[in-house]
């Protein structure tokens, strides 16, 4: 597994970069795989499509020819799967932090005065490739490097469905983005739920 980003370094043209992803955050996200669930065009287009109009920040993690892209967004973390020629899926996973984005804790979350912000996957399955997209020493750190040419067509060939939904969504939703971004915020609220709590791996 590795994570994509991309890089600026005083140009208006980015770079992709590439980097490994870590033993215990792979593991995590492998049994994360094991939760996913279908998601159509509809649902796509309605939904976590809309995240990219926000704020939110997310990353890719690249496995083969499969594509994660992780967001950090409640109960915690949106993961949506995309591979060639196949139907996306996608899962919400809810975040070992028990006050996380300021929620009441669940009896599952456990105590807040118990958590370890240094056991939690989710953060560094998004933050790992985030701050190195805008410090080389975090590149350095986590031996990022500029993309190959292999690497760059596995990644081309995994969002070009989304890519062309892309399109499909400019033409339906431009009247009123707005509009739009809401439903697309309270769709996903509504389907993740508390979210699938997967204990951190050992």
């Amino acid at each position: 597994m590795q994570y994509l980003n991309y890089v600026y370094d005083n140009s208006d043209t980015p770079v992709i970069h590439t980097g490994p992803v870590a033993e215990r955050e792979a593991e995590y996200l492998h049994r994360a795989s094991t939760h996913l669930q279908p998601l159509s065009d509809e649902e796509y287009m309605t939904g976590p499509a809309g995240i990219l109009s926000g704020l939110a920040k997310s990353s890719y993690v690249l496995d083969g020819s499969t594509l994660y892209w992780c967001v950090e967004w409640e109960p915690g973390l949106i993961i949506v799967q995309m591979r060639p020629n196949h139907e996306m899926q996608w899962v919400a996973l809810r975040s070992p932090s028990p006050d996380f984005a300021g929620r009441e804790p669940l009896p599952v979350d456990g105590k807040i005065e118990d958590y370890d912000p240094d056991e939690n996957p989710q953060y560094d399955l998004i933050f790992t490739p985030w701050d190195a997209q805008y410090d080389a020493e975090y590149r350095k750190f986590g031996s990022f490097l500029p993309a190959d040419e292999d690497v760059l067509q596995r990644f081309s060939d995994a969002l070009r469905h989304a890519n062309e939904l892309g399109s499909a969504m400019q033409k339906r939703f431009s009247n009123d983005t707005s509009k739009w971004y809401e439903d697309c915020r309270r769709n996903i609220e509504k389907w993740a739920g508390n979210g699938v709590r997967i204990a951190n791996c050992v």
